[in-house]
């Protein structure tokens, strides 16, 4: 198997092993706060942060519902496997819709992706709501899922394409917090549709139609959001996205030496990227299949890390350490809901601060580290019934899921967008969903049945996965902070600091020969034809 492992002077320097034109022409530019471009830009930020929160209200409110008598009734009463398929189809709908997302999202822009993505989940959440039978349900949750693809598709795509390159790390590394702040909105809201009669259907029609109320204020508001500068030079369209560049990274000025040499990367980026360019581009290239098989890692290092055991098997897992009661158990998980949304939040403010293979390695180092008193603390419980190891595990459960969300949730999306050039990016993230789906739909079969079998057993296993994904990390995930996205070309040439871009290389030792002269003016790089086997 072919695969480029970066050089460690770029795997563990990071960018400072090279000037970058980008943070030269940034470095002339106020702080964050006092710069009004990067203000207007925080509108449209947030706007796309809502579509994740559709996603987690989307995503767990099923589980919610489940524990509502008149949902159940009105299922047809399923069985433990029907239950299983109505929850999984939510992912098949994701699982489809990934590449269909991936192909309108490169061809009519992030925008659009992203408006289908809310349209599909409106759809979906009317006929949720007025769904009269299993087979109506299943097939509103197929739509939101097939939606939430477009959402988690054009979304980061959008928001690592258009933000200020100095706060590309921290704000799209957002993005996927906002994932647990839907989750705890739909928990609230159907605590407290709870309390209706039992009998009432609106009960569970209520937060089933609540899924579609981000959507239809963001729908609207789809305009004031900026298409992709790169989408918009990939498509002819450079002074479109001159202005938007100069309006949200260059107050304004055009002529602003952020904004020429942003412009300069970007064209280059772009000769002869978005030309012939197939599916079949991220395997046959060595450099692509690098980065595909990075975004895959990366996908099913958050998903088999013992984490997903405790988000979907929580109550079982509690069952085991004698906690049975269900207030117990709904207080104790809301208690985990908040910790994982303020940890995520910690990891996305940091993530450009210490940069992004710190904070992976220190995620699955504290996971190592939790895991080894958990699991012997639910051996003690086990076999001996000592109450104080039953405290102790909801303990290391707390610590466990904060060791988690400070990398693998906010760097979950950042973190391909990152590593994928722009003719990739999308369907770099359409694999990412891919295998996202497959990896929850085995986790969905499996881990009951292991839980069943051997109970804590199962954790050692989970220990070993983990030691195993930190080695992957330590040799083959590269640094990213500081690179604009363009630079990042750099990490899969060999560690060579010419940027090559589909058979032209810029010319010059470093990134800092092209983009900005010595009087701090843009200047246009120097590009040559290179043979195939040169790549």
């Amino acid at each position: 198997m072919a695969f480029i492992r970066p050089s460690a002077r770029v795997r563990r320097q990071g960018p400072r092993a090279a000037a970058s034109a980008v943070a030269s022409a940034d470095a002339q530019h106020p702080p964050w706060y006092k710069d009004h471009g990067i203000r207007k830009m925080m509108f449209p930020v947030v706007l796309i942060y809502l579509t994740q929160v559709c996603t987690g209200f989307d995503a767990t409110l099923t589980a919610n519902l489940q524990s509502f008598k008149k949902w159940r009734a009105d299922m047809g009463t399923p069985t433990p496997s029907q239950l299983g398929l109505i929850t999984a189809i939510y992912f098949i709908g994701t699982f489809c819709g990934s590449v269909p997302a991936s192909i309108i999202t490169d061809k009519f822009g992030r925008k659009i992706g992203l408006a289908i993505g809310q349209g599909l989940t409106i759809v979906g959440a009317a006929f949720q709501g007025g769904s009269q039978s299993r087979g109506q349900y299943m097939g509103a949750r197929f739509i939101l899922g097939f939606g939430i693809a477009f959402i988690t598709c054009a979304g980061p795509a959008l928001l690592s394409e258009l933000v200020h390159p100095r706060m590309r790390g921290t704000l799209v590394s957002f993005f996927n917090p906002f994932w647990y702040l839907g989750s705890i909105i739909a928990a609230w809201t159907c605590f407290g549709t709870s309390h209706m009669a039992i009998t009432n259907a609106w009960a569970w029609r209520i937060p089933s139609l609540l899924q579609g109320l981000i959507p239809c204020f963001v729908v609207p508001s789809i305009y004031f959001i900026p298409e992709s500068p790169r989408w918009l030079v990939a498509n002819g369209r450079e002074d479109e996205a001159t202005a938007i560049l100069a309006k949200y990274h260059g107050e304004g000025n055009a002529e602003d030496p952020l904004v020429r040499t942003q412009l300069v990367e970007i064209k280059v980026a772009m000769q002869q990227a978005t030309e012939g360019v197939t599916w079949r581009a991220l395997f046959t290239q060595k450099q692509n299949r690098a980065r595909v098989l990075i975004v895959m890692c990366m996908t099913l290092m958050a998903l088999w890390c013992m984490q997903n055991v405790i988000t979907y098997y929580f109550s079982p897992i509690l069952n085991t350490i004698g906690i049975t009661g269900t207030t117990q158990q709904t207080g104790i998980n809301g208690g985990i809901n908040i910790v994982c949304l303020l940890s995520a939040i910690l990891g996305a403010s940091i993530a450009e601060r210490v940069g992004r293979r710190p904070l992976w390695m220190s995620s699955f180092i504290g996971m190592i580290l939790v895991a080894v008193p958990f699991t012997a603390l639910s051996a003690v419980y086990a076999q001996r019934k000592v109450q104080g190891a039953g405290y102790g595990v909801i303990v290391c459960l707390f610590l466990y899921d904060v060791a988690y969300n400070i990398a693998c949730n906010p760097l979950l999306y950042s973190y391909p967008t990152e590593i994928m050039p722009f003719y990739m990016r999308s369907r770099g993230l359409a694999v990412k969903n891919l295998t996202g789906q497959v990896a929850l739909i085995i986790n969905m079969y499996v881990n009951p049945i292991a839980l069943a079998a051997i109970g804590y057993h199962y954790y050692i296993f989970f220990i070993g996965l983990n030691l195993f994904w930190l080695t992957m990390i330590y040799l083959f995930f590269p640094e990213t902070k500081g690179y604009s996205l363009e630079e990042l070309a750099v990490l899969f040439d060999d560690g060579s600091e010419n940027v090559l871009v589909q058979g032209q290389k810029v010319v010059g030792e470093t990134s800092s020969d092209y983009g900005v002269d010595n009087k701090g003016q843009a200047s246009e790089p120097k590009v040559e034809e290179v043979t195939a086997s040169a790549r």
